[in-house]
């Protein structure tokens, strides 16, 4: 049965889906409808499964297609607290401790990557 989404505003981060079917929006979205667009339709492709899955690693990863580069970085500079969004463990009064598993995917291989570069620079 397919759940109906809600679109909800706050003023931090970029953009979330949640388990329950609620988009979370940073408010000031609204400033840039083709992003806000884009945003909206990238998030509505993802599942409503809470833990770490393969379909909606790949989805964030090839995220280019549907949102412009430029247009995000442009907004994060404009809205600072939108950079929450690359923030793997948060805390929020509303939901508690929220993890973006995907975050913490790719934080972990970017940590690898970077400690075995570390690594044969100094055995080097």
């Amino acid at each position: 049965m397919e759940q109906e989404l809600k679109i909800v505003y706050r003023d931090y981060g970029i953009a979330d889906r949640f388990d329950d079917g609620t988009i979370e929006l940073n408010r000031n979205l609204d400033k840039y409808p083709e992003l806000k667009r884009a945003i909206i339709q990238h998030e509505i492709k993802h599942t409503n499964n809470p833990r770490f899955n393969k379909q909606d690693l790949l989805h964030d990863l090839s995220t280019q297609d549907q949102v412009r580069t430029w247009h995000m970085i442009q907004f994060i500079f404009k809205n600072p607290k939108a950079f929450m969004q690359f923030v793997p463990l948060y805390y929020t009064k509303e939901r508690g401790w929220i993890k973006d598993n995907n975050l913490i995917v790719i934080w972990s291989f970017f940590l690898l990557i970077s400690l075995v570069g570390i690594y044969f620079g100094i055995v080097i």
